[in-house]
């Protein structure tokens, strides 16, 4: 089964983590303007962007996994870590490579850098946690993608071996994030970037896939809807982005922060696939799908081009006046990145990922784009 209508919000959801970092000056009256402000507050609001991508993942590769066991009478471990590691590692490995050899040849370029095993080992999310994250910016974006990583093996053990007691572990996932971000309050390393903060992301995903997939009548309710209802969630969603940072201080709202907007973002994700009543469809938007299939590119590529783009504009002068703040260099960062990331794609990346029709089990459908 194809999800058609959820590309789209890949895109979306880099988006978000977009707008978090590509508004900076040197204008001290800019910088202390209310609007710099409120841009620079979305630094916190843009994880939610990686939020939707941990829920979005766990839901697709666990749909996967039920058809896979349902078709073949069996789920292949080792089958779905190559299947991930043909999606994510061609393009982390050959940008942290680069830099380390780039960092190699030029130490005065690139100074302060954790050793390479770090990325190497998917442990970045850790070590920032532990040793903070003052190193070259855009491989500080690379902690999303280890915590990725380590859901992947424990999932696949889950899948495995667990398998008939899912929602005992979907259950005991939730608990354990809870735990994780009442006892990290006081430490915002951990509370941003350990995996166990998101585990109930990554919970949230689990148990929609389950649930569509086994329960008919669940799958019912949400195709019938109302239009009325659904108007209703997108608006309150909406209410809490505005109000963000109003109202996700509080320590119990900070503990629950991650369950309650991955509740949103089930609502969005089966909403657009199943929902007969919808106000739009995103797969309708050919163009925001197709860059959705490009998020990783987008999402790795954003920030060297922020970083080079960063000193360019600074030492240029470009960064003065409230359009080329707000309008004029986030337009040409993204430009630059979509560019980058298409030639990316189109010329490597999507060579490489079509290799996963080797990993699948012969008689498994294939849930695209995955």
């Amino acid at each position: 089964m194809y999800f058609e209508n959820l590309d789209a919000t890949r895109f979306l959801g880099f988006f978000h983590v977009f707008l978090a970092h590509c508004f900076f000056t040197s204008n001290p009256q800019i910088t202390t303007s209310q609007a710099f402000g409120v841009v620079t507050m979305n630094i916190r609001a843009g994880f939610l962007g990686l939020d939707y991508f941990f829920v979005l993942s766990a839901f697709l590769l666990t749909w996967l996994a039920l058809d896979e066991r349902k078709r073949t009478g069996n789920f292949h471990p080792g089958l779905f870590l190559v299947r991930r590691g043909l999606r994510l590692w061609p393009l982390y490995l050959f940008l942290v490579l680069m830099t380390y050899l780039v960092a190699a040849l030029q130490p005065d370029l690139f100074s302060q850098l954790p050793p390479v095993w770090v990325f190497l080992l998917f442990y970045s999310n850790i070590w920032i946690s532990l040793h903070g994250q003052d190193f070259l910016f855009f491989l500080v974006f690379f902690w999303s993608i280890a915590a990725e990583e380590q859901f992947y093996l424990f999932w696949a053990f889950v899948l495995k071996f667990l398998s008939k007691n899912l929602r005992s572990v979907l259950l005991f996932m939730v608990l354990a994030s809870l735990v994780f971000r009442y006892m990290s309050l006081n430490h915002e390393p951990g509370l941003f970037f350990n995996t166990l903060s998101y585990l109930g992301n990554f919970a949230f995903g689990g148990w929609a896939a389950l649930m569509v997939y086994e329960n008919q009548g669940f799958v019912e309710r949400i195709k019938q809807l109302p239009r009325y209802i659904i108007v209703l969630v997108y608006v309150l969603l909406g209410l809490l982005l505005a109000f963000y940072f109003q109202w996700f201080m509080h320590p119990v709202l900070v503990v629950f922060e991650k369950l309650i907007f991955s509740g949103f973002f089930i609502f969005i994700i089966l909403e657009q696939s199943y929902a007969q009543n919808s106000m739009f469809k995103l797969g309708r938007f050919k163009r925001i799908s197709y860059l959705g299939q490009l998020s990783l590119g987008l999402y790795c590529y954003h920030g060297i081009v922020i970083t080079f783009y960063h000193k360019i504009a600074m030492s240029r002068g470009w960064t003065e006046t409230n359009l080329q703040v707000f309008l004029i260099n986030p337009l040409v960062i993204l430009a630059i990145t979509v560019l980058v990331s298409i030639l990316s794609y189109e010329l490597a990346e999507k060579r490489i990922h079509a290799l996963r029709r080797f990993a699948y089990p012969k008689t498994s459908s294939r849930t695209s784009g995955v």
